[in-house]
């Protein structure tokens, strides 16, 4: 909390020789040096991750339909073929000397996806008010391992092909999707806290309750469909 202190002002002489009229003592905040603290999280799977790299789909849609209003008479590129589609879908580490599908690749997710599961968690905690709720979301931040992503370690990687139906109301239409699915599957995330706000083991909680019952990428615990995306927090360690 920041602090205050009344700083007294000298008098003054006007040019005419008479004091100038007393002004109101200035009041100074003073502002408590900034405190952090690092933690480190193993969140493990207890679902299978399914991925979608929204921004890679979002240029496919660009490159097939490049003008106004998405109408087909616009298209200006060919349709990716699946088989392209499904390597778009991966978010790639910058570092990775493979590219996609290929299981020597180092892959990752959005470090402000996991940002965005926690926070949304919060409520799931019990913790209701807004005030509260504000607070421990400004309270702590993800860190990126590179390129805004965060690498992901798994045992198994299948190709997921399924309908979904694009567009809204009575407008959609069904396509085929084919998405990046992990098995077992875990991250390693490193969190910048505010000990004076919350401890690391209310952060542990939090991404526990953030597991299970939001989730993270496609098909998650948040969304109606709920398979995918689930996990645990299996360790925690503080970095000093």
């Amino acid at each position: 909390m920041a602090t205050t202190r009344t700083v007294a002002t000298k008098n003054r002489i006007a040019d005419n020789g008479e004091p100038k009229k007393q002004t109101t003592p200035t009041r100074l905040l003073e502002i408590p040096p900034l405190q952090q603290e690092e933690i480190e999280l193993i969140l493990v799977g207890d679902r299978p991750l399914m991925v979608n790299n929204k921004m890679n789909v979002a240029e496919e849609i660009a490159d097939t339909y490049g003008g106004p209003g998405g109408k087909a008479a616009s298209r200006i590129k060919r349709k990716a073929t699946p088989d392209e589609a499904y390597a778009r879908a991966f978010y790639v580490m910058p570092s990775s000397k493979h590219a996609p599908p290929n299981l020597k690749a180092e892959y990752g997710i959005p470090a402000s996806g996991l940002k965005k599961c926690a926070d949304k968690a919060i409520r799931t905690t019990g913790i209701t008010d807004n005030t509260s709720v504000g607070e421990i979301a400004k309270s702590f931040f993800v860190l990126a391992d590179e390129g805004g992503l965060i690498g992901i370690k798994f045992d198994r990687l299948e190709r997921d092909i399924r309908p979904v139906n694009v567009g809204s109301g009575q407008k959609t239409v069904p396509q085929m999707r084919h998405r990046p699915m992990f098995y077992g599957w875990s991250l390693k995330i490193r969190l910048v806290y505010n000990p004076l706000k919350v401890t690391p083991e209310s952060l542990a909680n939090l991404f526990n309750h953030a597991g299970q019952y939001i989730g993270l990428c496609e098909m998650r615990a948040e969304k109606k469909q709920g398979e995918c995306g689930g996990f645990i927090v299996q360790a925690s360690k503080t970095i000093k």
